[in-house]
C-alpha cells in the first residue's frame, strides 16, 4: 500500500512537468531513484531535467552538481499548515549542497536544508525552501562572486554561534533578495542574519529579519524591510520605507523608516510557524512601504509572495484514504 500511494503521488506530480525529463527520487520503493546525489550524478539526467524528491522521516544526504537542474521538493511545516501533502514529511538534507559552475539556470523549491547551501553559479534560483541551521560551522546559504542570484520565500533559522543566515560575496550583480524570513540567534556579535560584501548591485525587499544586516558597499536597493532586532550598518546604501524594533534606521527617518515600533502591532496575532508572520491590517507594516505596499514577506504587489510551508507551484495529493485497491480516494489540488 505505501507502494502504490507513493506511485500515484509522483504520478500526479510527473504529469503537470514540462521540462525535458522528470525524474523522481524517494527512499521507499517507487521511484527512479533513491537519493538525490544518485539522481544528480546519473548519466540520464540530463541538463534541463526536473528532480522530484519525496518527503521522508530519514534525511537525504547533501549532493553537488554542475548542470542545469530544477530540483523540487514537497514543502515543511506540513504538520502545521494542514491540508497540503497527505505525507508530511518534508525532504530533509543533512549535508552539504553545492551548485557548481556549469549549472546556470538551476532552481531549488520546496526542499528543507538542515547544513549549508553553497551556490557558485550564475542564474541560480532559490526558491520557497527552509533552512534550519543548527551546526556551529554552518551557514545557511553562501554565495560566491556570480551574477543574477534569486533568493526569494525561503524560511531560515540560524541557531548556531557562528555564520549568517545568508552570505554574498563580493562582485554579485543582480542579486536579489525578497520574501524572505531570516532569524539570526546564535548569540555571536559579529554574525547575523545577512551579510553582503562589497561591489554588489541588486535588491533586498520584503524580508522579516531577526539579527543584524552588515552591507559593506554596493549599489543596493533596501526598501520594506522588517528587522525585528539587530544593527543595520551600511556603506553608501540608503533604505526606504522598513521598519525596525529599535532605533537601527534611526539615522534615515526621513525617508520613511520607523523605529521603536513594537512587533506585536505589525504582525497577526496567532498563526502556525510560518502564517504568524502576516502584518496586521492598519498596522505600521499595511500599505507604509515604498511606494505603498505592505512591508513585510506576504507583501504580493509583485506576485512574490512569500507562500505558507513553501508548498511548489505543482499539483499535491492532500488527501489518499484507501481501505483496500477497490476503494481508493485521492484528493489534489493545484498550488501557485
Amino acid at each position: 500500500m505505501r507502494k502504490l500511494m507513493t506511485m500515484i503521488a509522483l504520478l500526479a506530480l510527473c504529469s503537470v512537468q514540462t521540462y525535458a525529463k522528470t525524474w523522481t527520487v524517494d527512499q521507499r520503493p517507487g521511484a527512479n531513484f533513491q537519493t538525490i546525489a544518485a539522481a544528480v550524478a546519473s548519466s540520464s539526467v540530463l541538463a534541463g531535467d526536473t528532480i522530484l524528491v519525496s518527503g521522508s522521516s530519514i534525511a537525504y544526504a547533501g549532493f553537488s552538481f554542475n548542470k542545469k537542474l530544477t530540483i523540487i521538493g514537497p514543502g515543511y511545516f506540513l504538520g502545521e499548515n494542514t491540508n497540503l501533502q497527505a505525507d508530511t514529511n518534508s525532504a530533509k538534507i543533512n549535508t552539504q549542497v553545492t551548485i557548481q559552475g556549469g549549472a546556470q539556470g538551476s532552481v531549488l523549491m520546496g526542499l528543507h536544508f538542515l547544513t549549508s547551501l553553497y551556490v557558485d553559479a550564475d542564474n541560480v534560483q532559490i526558491l520557497r525552501n527552509r533552512f534550519q541551521i543548527t551546526s556551529l560551522y554552518d551557514y545557511g546559504i553562501y554565495v560566491y562572486a556570480q551574477d543574477s542570484v534569486v533568493i526569494h520565500q525561503n524560511f531560515m533559522t540560524q541557531t548556531a554561534a557562528w555564520y549568517h543566515c545568508i552570505t554574498i560575496a563580493s562582485n554579485n550583480t543582480q542579486l536579489s533578495i525578497k520574501n524572505n524570513f531570516m532569524e539570526y540567534t546564535g548569540g555571536n556579535a559579529s554574525y547575523g542574519a545577512l551579510s553582503i560584501q562589497s561591489d554588489v548591485t541588486g535588491d533586498v525587499s520584503n524580508n522579516i529579519i531577526y539579527g543584524n544586516v552588515n552591507i559593506s558597499n554596493g549599489a543596493l536597493i533596501f526598501n520594506n524591510n522588517i528587522l525585528r532586532s539587530g544593527k543595520f550598518t551600511s556603506v553608501g546604501i540608503t533604505p526606504y520605507n522598513n521598519i525596525a524594533a529599535d532605533t537601527a534606521f534611526a539615522s534615515w527617518t526621513a525617508n520613511g523608516n520607523q523605529s521603536n515600533i513594537s512587533m506585536s502591532s505589525v504582525f497577526v496575532s496567532s498563526g502556525t510557524s510560518d502564517t504568524k508572520w502576516q502584518i496586521a491590517t492598519e498596522g505600521p507594516a499595511d500599505n507604509n512601504g515604498f511606494g505603498g505596499v505592505d512591508c513585510g514577506m506576504y507583501d504580493n504587489s509583485a506576485g512574490r509572495a512569500y507562500i505558507p510551508s513553501g508548498i511548489p507551484p505543482i499539483p499535491s495529493i492532500y488527501q489518499f484514504d484507501a481501505s483496500d485497491l477497490n476503494n481508493v480516494t485521492v484528493k489534489v489540488k493545484s498550488h501557485n
